[in-house]
C-alpha cells in the first residue's frame, strides 16, 4: 500500500515538486506551501496519513521503486515509467485509499483514536473490578478525558460498553474482514494487550508502513461514518464531538482570520501580530484553501484572477515562476498563489 501511495503522489506532482513535497504531505506538515501543494496536485486525501514517516524511510522506498524501474529520477525530479503507470493502475483498487480523508480528519484522528483505545481498556478492567493496569496512552489530556468519561458512565458502565460494542460492530461489519481484525487486534482489554505495529505487520504479512496507512484509513473510515451519520453512533460521536472543527486551520492562521474578519489589512495584521508580512500571506493562502466561504476579491481584482487561473489552466502547470513570466510579471507571487489556491478549491467565481 505504501509504495502505491508514493507512486500515486509522484504521478500527481508531474515532476513539478521535489520529494520533500510528498514527505510534507504524508507527515501533515502545516505550512501554506504544503496546503497548496496537496490541493494543486489532488493529494489532499493523503495529508497527515503517515505522521511518523522519516525522510530516510521515504528515500529508501523511492530508491527501491527506481531499482524496480517503476520511476525515473532526473535532477531530483520524479516521474513514473510506463511500467510504473501500469503497475499503479493494476493495483490501486486493492487497498482502501478511498477511505483516507487527511484534509478532513488529520487534526482529530489521533485524539479520537487514543480516547477510544484508552477508554475500552479502562472500562473493560473496571467492569471486572481490576484497577491495576498499564494504560496504553500516557498523554495527560487523553488520560483526563477518559477519566472524566469513565466517571460519567460509571453508574451504568456495562450498558454503556454494550452500546459501544454494538456501534463498533456495526461499523466494522461493513469492512473487509482483515481490516476489521486489524482494528480489534490493536485494542487492549482485560488480560490482553493490543498488538504493536510491528506485531500487526508480522501477523498480516505486510510492512509497518502498510500497517500505519491501513490504521489511518480505518480511523478515517470510522470518523466518516460517525460524523456524517451521527444518529446511529451516539457513543462514538461523544468521543469526537468536542474536537470537530468547522474550518480546520492552524492556530496562527485562525488568529489572522479573526483580524481579517475585523477588516484589518495584511500590513496592519503583520504589525499587530509582530510577524512578517510573508507569514500573514501564508495564512491567507491556508484560509483560502480551507474556508469554503473565502473570496479572493479583497486581494486580487476579478480580471487578474481570471488571467491567472486561465493561464495556469492553459499551461497545465502550478509552477509560480512559469505562470508569472507567462503573464509578463504583471502579478505578484502572492496573488498567483492565492488565485491558484482559490481556483483549486473552486471558491473563486
Amino acid at each position: 500500500m505504501f509504495h502505491l501511495l508514493i507512486l500515486h503522489c509522484i504521478k500527481q506532482i508531474k515532476g513539478e515538486r521535489s520529494l520533500s513535497a510528498i514527505h510534507h504531505t504524508l507527515t501533515g506538515k502545516k505550512s501554506s506551501q504544503t496546503f497548496q501543494d496537496m490541493q494543486a496536485y489532488d493529494i489532499a486525501f493523503a495529508f497527515g496519513s503517515y505522521r511518523s514517516l522519516h525522510r530516510d524511510q521515504l528515500e529508501q522506498e523511492v530508491r527501491a521503486l527506481a531499482q524496480d524501474d517503476l520511476i525515473q529520477i532526473h535532477n531530483r525530479n520524479l516521474h513514473l515509467t510506463m511500467k510504473g503507470e501500469e503497475y499503479l493502475a493494476a493495483n490501486w483498487d486493492q487497498y482502501p485509499f478511498s477511505w483516507l480523508g487527511g484534509i478532513h480528519y488529520h487534526y482529530m484522528e489521533q485524539v479520537y483514536w487514543s480516547r477510544l483505545l484508552l477508554f475500552v481498556q479502562t472500562a473493560s478492567h473496571m467492569v471486572a473490578s481490576q484497577h491495576n493496569f498499564i494504560p496504553v496512552e500516557e498523554k495527560q489530556d487523553i488520560l483526563e478525558w477518559v477519566k472524566k468519561k469513565y466517571k460519567e458512565t460509571m453508574p451504568d458502565l456495562r450498558h454503556y460498553m454494550q452500546q459501544l460494542y454494538e456501534e463498533l460492530h456495526t461499523i466494522l461489519a461493513d469492512m473487509p474482514e482483515y481490516l476489521a481484525e486489524l482494528v480489534v487486534y490493536r485494542m487492549s482489554g482485560l488480560h490482553r494487550f493490543g498488538l504493536s505495529k510491528a506485531q500487526l505487520a508480522a501477523k498480516f504479512q505486510c510492512s509497518i508502513h502498510d500497517i500505519s496507512l491501513l490504521l489511518t484509513a480505518v480511523i478515517h473510515y470510522q470518523l466518516e461514518h460517525i460524523l456524517h451519520k451521527a444518529a446511529p453512533y451516539p457513543v462514538l460521536y461523544s468521543f469526537c464531538i468536542d474536537i470537530q472543527k468547522q474550518i480546520p486551520l492552524t492556530q496562527s492562521a485562525r488568529k489572522t482570520r479573526e483580524w481579517l474578519q475585523k477588516g484589518q489589512p495584511l500590513e496592519r495584521i503583520a504589525q499587530i501580530r509582530n510577524l512578517k508580512q510573508s507569514t500573514i500571506q501564508d495564512h491567507v493562502i491556508e484560509i483560502a484553501i480551507q474556508d469554503p466561504g473565502f473570496s479572493v476579491e479583497g486581494f486580487v481584482p476579478k480580471n487578474a484572477a481570471h488571467d491567472i487561473s486561465h493561464k495556469a489552466d492553459e499551461l497545465n502547470t502550478n509552477r509560480l515562476k512559469i505562470i508569472k513570466e507567462a503573464l509578463d510579471d504583471q502579478y505578484s507571487y502572492f496573488q498567483i498563489r492565492l488565485v491558484l489556491a482559490a481556483f483549486q478549491k473552486e471558491t473563486f467565481t
